[in-house]
């Protein structure tokens, strides 16, 4: 769908052109759905991480506090 200057010999060829790009998505993109699920996967193993990392600092804290 990518045109160029030549091509667009009017100004309804422009024009179609502009409500053309007009309905595209980028939701609908297959790498733009990839990222979003790679994002996603990040956030949640970054979430889990730090969860993980608190409740090992909240043991550790009980341990060090019954010696």
């Amino acid at each position: 769908m990518a045109m160029t200057s030549t091509q667009l010999k009017s100004l309804e060829d422009l024009h179609n052109y502009a409500q053309g790009l007009a309905t595209l998505r980028p939701e609908d993109n297959p790498t733009t759905q990839k990222l979003q699920k790679v994002k996603q996967t990040v956030w949640l193993f970054l979430l889990t991480c730090a969860f993980l990392c608190y409740y090992l600092i909240d043991k550790m804290g009980e341990a060090l506090s019954l010696l």
